[in-house]
């Protein structure tokens, strides 16, 4: 009962546009970031997907418990698993954590936190199930660009990078401005997540940013969930490199 109650209120399936799958496909070498990996469902699903292609994975999470729950995914040695928020700038940040629901909510941005009235509903939800209702707690995490992280392992290219940090995707956007300038990323699928009275201020905002990059919105889904009974609203956008994409279509 319990896995089906946190299921049924915090569901969110990132799905791939069949599209991007193709090609992926056609890709000899692929790597992939995924950037709030939680559990590492998302690795998982791409491991389905592409089958015995040869991947390299990067997964981050600033969540100190994630580590033990992608350890039967970092068994292999193309998953590579880091403790660490991707952000704006190196240094440390302050992750707000979830206890309740380690998968909504946990993040450097306060957006969800500061939703009284999701908080108060999902209390009154677990309260009336005799869930635990323990909240929030803090503490400082590690921090570091995506354009540092690159040029530290010196990674070529990103086929895929996947984005699911509850609020904070804008600031650790601004810190793969380099590596999106140099045109090292091809395809990108990332949930944009803000209150409702501003988060279409906030969705123009990331599509103009990744516009000026070459980046096409091929396809966008507004999740239900997460809107239910709160201030603010979450979605799935899925964008292509104009440069890779539509040329790879030619072939």
């Amino acid at each position: 009962m319990k896995k089906l109650i946190y299921y049924l209120m915090t569901l969110v399936d990132m799905k791939l546009e069949s599209k991007i799958v193709d090609f992926l496909k056609k890709g000899k070498k692929i790597t992939v970031f995924d950037i709030g990996c939680y559990k590492g469902s998302f690795t998982q699903k791409v491991l389905d997907l592409l089958g015995k292609q040869k991947i390299q994975f990067y997964l981050f999470d600033a969540n100190k418990n994630v580590k033990n729950y992608v350890s039967h995914l970092t068994k292999s040695k193309n998953i590579h698993y880091n403790e660490i928020a991707l952000h704006n700038k190196n240094g440390k940040a302050v992750y707000h954590h979830n206890s309740s629901f380690e998968s909504s909510g946990s993040s450097l941005s306060t957006i969800i936190k500061n939703d009284s009235f999701w908080i108060f509903s999902r209390k009154l939800i677990l309260k009336f199930f005799f869930l635990s209702t323990k909240g929030f707690s803090q503490y400082s995490v590690p921090t570091i660009t995506l354009d540092s992280f690159v040029k530290k392992k010196k990674i070529k290219s990103i086929d895929l990078l996947k984005i699911d940090i509850e609020g904070s995707e804008y600031s650790m956007l601004q810190g793969a401005k380099d590596t999106l300038k140099k045109n090292k990323i091809k395809t990108i699928l990332i949930e944009i997540c803000d209150k409702k009275t501003v988060y279409k201020k906030k969705e123009n905002k990331i599509l103009d940013f990744l516009k000026r990059y070459n980046f096409s919105l091929l396809k966008k889904n507004i999740y239900l969930s997460p809107s239910f009974l709160s201030n603010h609203k979450a979605g799935d956008y899925q964008l292509v490199n104009r440069n890779y994409y539509y040329a790879n279509q030619k072939k």
